[in-house]
C-alpha cells in the first residue's frame, strides 16, 4: 500500500498543475506563483454615509471579543426614522492586489472589476423572539430535501439567529440571487480609472454621481501579516434614491475578470479564504449552494483524498456552509459586520466566536505584531490617527520598495519531490522494461516449441 506521505506528495504535485486565484487576503493562491495578483480581490467594505460624506450610524458592540457573549450583538434594534433619513448614500470600497510594495510594477489594464448589488432577494433578520426561541442559545436544526437535487439542503439547518451571526441574514431563495445593479471598474497601470469608467447601469430618469475614486492606498485590513503593505482600491458612492423606496435589504458581492473569464469572487468577509470554498470563486452566487452540496455529496478526487488523510479541519464542510457567498446589508439596521462591513470591524475576532477560527489563529503569526494582537491597522501609533472620516477613508500608501519574492518550497522539499518524481519515472520505465523482456522471451518460447 502506498504510504500516506507519498500519497500526499503526489496530491500536492497534481494540485500544483491547477491555476487559481482566490479572494480575501489569505486564500489559497497559485502554488507555482505563475498567476499575477492583480486579479485577486482582498476586501469589500460597505457602509452608509451622510450628505457631508462621513460614515453614518455605526453599530456599537457590547460583546467582549473574541470568545465571550457570542450572541450579545445578534439582535439589533432598527434605526429610527430620523437616523435613516440622515443616510444619503451607500459607500462601497473594493480592494485588490494584496501585499503590494512595488507600486510601479502593476499591470491592471487587462482586468475588469465589478461590484454587484441585488435589492430584490428576500432576507430575514432576527428579532428578540427568535433569540428567546433558541433553547440554551442553540439554533434548531431542521433537515429538508431539495426537490431538484434530492440532497439535504443545508441552508434550512440554520435558524435566523445563527444565519445572522454567521452571514448577516438568512436568504430565503439563494438560487434566485440576481444582480440588479452592476458597477464596472477598469484601471490604468498606475491605479487610476480608465476613461469612461466606472460604468453604472441606472434606472431610467436618474442621473447618478458615483463620486468614484481609485488609487493605491495602505492596506486597511486589520491583520498583522499585511501591515506595511499597500492595495489598489476602488470606491463608489451609491445614492439611496437609486434603490426602490421599498427595498432596504441588499445582497452585495464583487468579482474580478480577465477578458471573459471570471477569476475571483468576494462576498462575506473571510469566507472564501477557507480552502474548502475555493470552488466558489468562479461561480455566480445563485449556484453556490448547489455547488457546495454537490461537492459535499460527491467530493472531487483531490478533496476526497485530503479528507481521508485527516485534513477535515481544512476541507470538510460544516453544517453552516451551505449558504451563498454574498454580503448582507440592511439599511434599516446599524452598520457593522456582519451587516455590511466597516473599515474598523475586527472580522477575524467576530467570526472566531462562531467557529471560523483559522484567520484568528493566523493573526498571531507575524513576528513583529504577534503579541499582543493588534486591533488597529498597521500597529501605528503617533503617525496613525485611524481611518479618515471622509472619502477616500483609506490612509496614504507606504513608500515604494522592492516586492518580496513569493513563498516557495525549501530546497530540501524540492529535492524530496524531485526524488519522488524520479522514483516514479524509473519505476514506470523498469516496469515497462520487465514487461517487454517477459513478452519477448514468451514469444521466443512460442516460436521454438
Amino acid at each position: 500500500m502506498m504510504r500516506p506521505a507519498l500519497l500526499l506528495s503526489l496530491c500536492l504535485m497534481f494540485q500544483s498543475l491547477r491555476v487559481s486565484v482566490a479572494s480575501d487576503h489569505t486564500d489559497p493562491i497559485d502554488p507555482l506563483n505563475r498567476q499575477r495578483q492583480e486579479g485577486a480581490i482582498t476586501d469589500l467594505y460597505v457602509f452608509p454615509v451622510l450628505k457631508d460624506g462621513t460614515s453614518a450610524v455605526p453599530f456599537e458592540r457590547t460583546a467582549n471579543l473574541p470568545l465571550h457573549d457570542p450572541l450579545a450583538d445578534v439582535i439589533r434594534e432598527e434605526l429610527s426614522d430620523e437616523d435613516r433619513n440622515q443616510i444619503d448614500a451607500i459607500m462601497v470600497i473594493l480592494c485588490v492586489r494584496r501585499e503590494l510594495t512595488d507600486i510601479g510594477s502593476l499591470k491592471l489594464e487587462p482586468y475588469t472589476y465589478k461590484v454587484n448589488v441585488d435589492y430584490n432577494s428576500a432576507v430575514n433578520f432576527p428579532r428578540q423572539a427568535d433569540l428567546n426561541a433558541n433553547s440554551n442559545n442553540r439554533a434548531p436544526m431542521v433537515e429538508s430535501t431539495d426537490a431538484k437535487s434530492g440532497h439535504s439542503h443545508g441552508m434550512d439547518k440554520l435558524s435566523v439567529v445563527e444565519a445572522f451571526a454567521r452571514y448577516g441574514g438568512k436568504i430565503r431563495h439563494p438560487d434566485e440571487i440576481k444582480e440588479d445593479i452592476v458597477i464596472e471598474f477598469r484601471l490604468t497601470n498606475d491605479g487610476k480609472l480608465q476613461a469612461g469608467y466606472p460604468r453604472f447601469a441606472v434606472p431610467k430618469g436618474l442621473e447618478v454621481d458615483l463620486s468614484p475614486i481609485s488609487g493605491i492606498y495602505d492596506d486597511p485590513f486589520i491583520f498583522p501579516s499585511f501591515f506595511g503593505t499597500n492595495i489598489v482600491a476602488m470606491q463608489a458612492r451609491i445614492p439611496l434614491n437609486v434603490f426602490p423606496a421599498d427595498r432596504s435589504d441588499l445582497l452585495i458581492w464583487a468579482t474580478s475578470h480577465k477578458r471573459s473569464r471570471q477569476l475571483d469572487h468576494v462576498g462575506r468577509s473571510l469566507r472564501t479564504q477557507n480552502p474548502r470554498f475555493e470552488l466558489l470563486n468562479t461561480l455566480h452566487p445563485s449556484k453556490h449552494v448547489a455547488a457546495i452540496t454537490e461537492e459535499h455529496v460527491h467530493p472531487s478526487l483531490m478533496r476526497d483524498i485530503k479528507l481521508r488523510l485527516n485534513f477535515g479541519s481544512l476541507f470538510a464542510y460544516r453544517h453552516w456552509d451551505f449558504v451563498p457567498d454574498v454580503m448582507c446589508y440592511s439599511t434599516k439596521l446599524p452598520v457593522g459586520f456582519p451587516n455590511g462591513r466597516l473599515l474598523t470591524d475586527d472580522v477575524a475576532a467576530i467570526l472566531a466566536q462562531h467557529g471560523d477560527t483559522l484567520l484568528y489563529e493566523l493573526s498571531f503569526q507575524d513576528d513583529k505584531y504577534r503579541w499582543p494582537r493588534q486591533t488597529t491597522n498597521d500597529g501605528r501609533t503617533d503617525e496613525f490617527r485611524g481611518f479618515k472620516t471622509k472619502s477616500p477613508f483609506l490612509q496614504v500608501p507606504h513608500p515604494k520598495r522592492a516586492q518580496p519574492p513569493p513563498l516557495r518550497l525549501s530546497t530540501a522539499s524540492i529535492v524530496k519531490l524531485t526524488a519522488i518524481a524520479l522514483f516514479l519515472l524509473l519505476s514506470l520505465l523498469l516496469t515497462h522494461w520487465l514487461f517487454a523482456r517477459w513478452y519477448y522471451r514468451r514469444k521466443l518460447r512460442q516460436r521454438y516449441l
